[in-house]
């Protein structure tokens, strides 16, 4: 990409860098509350597919539509609607931002919804267990990392589902922790992302008993 081209691709996109620079928790949090009323808008161009190739990765690995299912940095809800579009009925969602939860709140696919941090280890009860967690957009620069990673891998139940999104790039970084929980990755598909020299990765992993 050329330099104008990439000042282009910034100009268009002056959220990426925004959000990317956080330096805090608290200040992610802000952000993703001051961004909630365009979020959908501002994404649609460069992430409207990953939704729905989510929730149909899913639906070929657990077809079972009652399965309880925990959508992690759930958002504006995006992935829990295409979810429910696929007929999955036991969603919860938990996200950092009060507002973008409210958003997802009024799609009406979620039994439950949680405003936290994905680090918190008392996030749910020891004997809530998840068949399938989520995390989309979830793993990347100034959001999420190994500590997270870990946290919810110890909600999901024996054999069950871990989908997650991560750019080519920062799976450099994480891969020595991805390698190292029990689990087996079972799917991996890759797209371009915001242009066709950077890939997006969908992997799916089943915990082992």
């Amino acid at each position: 990409m050329s330099k104008e081209q990439t000042n282009d691709f910034l100009e268009k996109r002056a959220w990426l860098s925004e959000i990317c620079d956080s330096q805090s928790t608290e200040e992610l949090k802000t952000k993703y509350d001051s961004w909630a009323n365009t979020y959908d808008a501002d994404v649609r161009e460069d992430w409207s597919f990953m939704p729905v190739t989510i929730a149909r990765t899913l639906s070929k690995l657990l077809p079972k539509k009652n399965a309880k299912i925990l959508d992690a940095g759930a958002g504006t809800g995006l992935v829990g609607e295409a979810l429910a579009q696929q007929g999955y009925t036991n969603l919860t969602a938990v996200d950092l931002s009060e507002k973008m939860l409210a958003i997802a709140k009024e799609r009406q696919v979620y039994k439950a919804l949680h405003q936290s941090n994905l680090e918190d280890s008392k996030l749910f009860s020891h004997s809530t267990n998840f068949d399938a967690i989520i995390a989309a957009g979830v793993f990347a620069y100034a959001h999420a990392g190994a500590e997270v990673l870990n946290n919810l891998f110890g909600f999901l139940k024996e054999e069950g589902l871990f989908l997650l999104t991560i750019r080519e790039d920062y799976r450099r970084g994480m891969q020595t922790a991805l390698d190292q929980l029990p689990w087996t990755l079972v799917s991996e598909e890759d797209f371009p992302i915001y242009d066709e020299t950077k890939l997006m990765y969908l992997l799916a992993f089943k915990k082992e008993q």
